[in-house]
């Protein structure tokens, strides 16, 4: 009897556990961050770990700096081994993160206060190698937390969970952006190919670009992109534009005596097919290993 009550109590915690959870899925994770305009982006870490793309760039000489080996070394906490998922918004001033892993709480809150930060229950704060920006981070549960990188000290206050989430249907590839309004209509922050690409969505309603595997199409992964669009007709436009951009890009390629690579964007941008499909833009770049270990 003692053992039978033993596991009714273990099975009754469990459940009410599960019950006041905040974040029980990916769409969860994505409903904690702050609405506006601003571009939002998921990373299911754990599959790409299981695809083996983090290993390509685990090896890049950026994340064996000394700074990070020391933040590792303090507290226990590396990306390669205990992020399962990222999900994130960025507005151009402010990145707000939602994580989901594996963190030694009271090792992060030394780190913090070690470093020049402050821990006021939970939340903590601390300052950047860059003047003026803040790192703020705090528990939404054991394995989820809420981090900010800005201007504003306490900006991971935004990320507390609160009553009136809404959830919402999201991509299901395991990398995926929702590019913001805003950044379509002034996309001078970005490369200027790819500007020159973003220019011809300015009037799509909703732009999402996501990465998939690629096997079908004989790559590592696939770039997909989804454009929603007001009308078929502004779909039709839209395809026209990227497959006008397409070929003059090669266009130039061929006149500058080089060849369209596989290692770099060239190859990837110039690899661009695009089709209709009622009000949507589908657009699909094939993504081979030559590029992500050039990306090391």
């Amino acid at each position: 009897m003692t053992l039978l009550a033993l596991c009714v109590s273990a099975i009754v915690f469990e459940l009410d556990y599960y019950r006041h959870r905040f974040v029980r899925s990916n769409a969860d994770m994505v409903a904690l961050l702050p609405p506006g305009n601003a571009t939002t982006f998921f990373i299911d870490v754990t599959a790409l770990r299981r695809a083996g793309v983090l290993g390509l760039f685990a090896e890049s000489k950026a994340v064996e700096e000394t700074e990070y080996r020391e933040f590792v070394r303090q507290t226990h906490f590396d990306y390669r081994r205990d992020i399962q998922a990222i999900a994130g918004a960025a507005d151009g001033n402010e990145i707000l993160f939602i994580i989901r892993g594996r963190f030694d709480w009271s090792n992060l809150h030394g780190y913090a206060l070690a470093h020049g930060g402050a821990c006021k229950g939970s939340p903590c704060d601390l300052p950047t190698s860059k003047p003026g920006r803040w790192v703020s981070f705090l528990p939404i549960q054991s394995d989820v937390m809420g981090l900010a990188l800005g201007k504003d000290r306490s900006a991971a206050h935004a990320l507390s969970p609160h009553g009136h989430r809404i959830l919402q249907d999201i991509p299901s590839p395991p990398v995926w952006v929702r590019v913001s309004r805003h950044l379509l209509q002034n996309p001078l922050s970005l490369p200027v190919p790819v500007r020159i690409f973003f220019i011809s969505l300015q009037f799509a309603d909703r732009v999402v670009l996501s990465l998939d595997s690629g096997a079908k199409r004989g790559a590592e992964f696939t770039l997909e992109l989804d454009a929603e669009c007001p009308s078929r007709a502004s779909a039709e436009t839209i395809k026209t534009q990227l497959e006008l951009q397409t070929r003059i890009l090669r266009t130039e390629l061929a006149r500058e005596h080089q060849q369209p690579s596989p290692a770099d964007f060239t190859g990837l941008l110039v690899s661009g097919t695009f089709q209709v499909s009622e009000t949507r833009v589908i657009g699909m770049w094939p993504i081979h290993n030559e590029l992500l270990k050039a990306l090391q």
